[in-house]
């Protein structure tokens, strides 16, 4: 096996360590995993990336820096924790976003992936759901909701992985933000947290695979176009 191949190996295992530690609610495991996951994942796209590193594995470096940055913030307890990880998260999204618009922009028509699009709808269906509960977090709760459906609205476009990816991020936020906001997921705390991170970390895994595949393959998104003999 190459170093890349232990390196998502070994991530795949400190994931599933992460989970079982949810389930057992074993918040030592889970505190001692959760920081070690996206730089994890970061070493794997480094291993599996050629030289000199391109602008979208430079992006996506970004993004999981942010991401780990979440996942930080997130294990403090209060609502300045809680905004400030959503903060992280948001400039993750962005960044993704910047990562995928070139490959959107490639496309013959020059549009996202038709199905994306229902993330779209669905952003505002949840805006909906979680507008009663929130208070005063509803703006900020609104911007992180159109950045992570816009994410998943481009991320088809550069391929199968990173469309499955993007839709397990939308998944995830979706039931942390339920858990959280409503009591429309009441019931095992512990469950809930497998739901969430098993998600979460299997879309990171995805978003990060596709970036890899993407780079190998001979791609519109990095290709010149030639000029065209009259």
């Amino acid at each position: 096996m190459t170093r890349a191949a232990w390196l998502l190996l070994g991530y795949g295992v400190l994931s599933g360590v992460h989970v079982v530690g949810q389930a057992l609610d074993a918040t030592a495991v889970t505190t001692a995993t959760k920081p070690l996951l996206m730089p994890v994942l970061a070493a794997y796209l480094l291993a599996a990336s050629a030289r000199p590193l391109s602008r979208m594995t430079r992006l996506v470096l970004i993004a999981l820096g942010f991401s780990w940055l979440g996942d930080v913030l997130l294990l403090g307890d209060g609502e300045v924790w809680f905004i400030a990880g959503l903060l992280g998260f948001l400039l993750a999204q962005i960044t993704y976003i910047v990562t995928f618009v070139p490959a959107v922009r490639a496309r013959p028509d020059g549009r996202p992936p038709l199905p994306g699009l229902v993330f779209v709808l669905f952003g505002a269906v949840m805006v909906g759901v979680l507008a009663p509960d929130v208070g005063a977090l509803l703006l900020p709760v609104m911007v992180y909701v159109a950045a992570i459906c816009t994410m998943a609205v481009v991320a088809p476009a550069v391929n199968l992985w990173t469309a499955a990816g993007a839709t397990l991020f939308v998944a995830s936020d979706s039931i942390l933000a339920l858990s959280i906001f409503t009591d429309r997921l009441s019931g095992s705390e512990s469950l809930t947290g497998v739901l969430v991170m098993s998600t979460y970390t299997l879309a990171q895994g995805l978003i990060v695979h596709g970036v890899v595949v993407a780079q190998r393959a001979p791609s519109r998104i990095a290709a010149p176009t030639a000029p065209r003999l009259k």
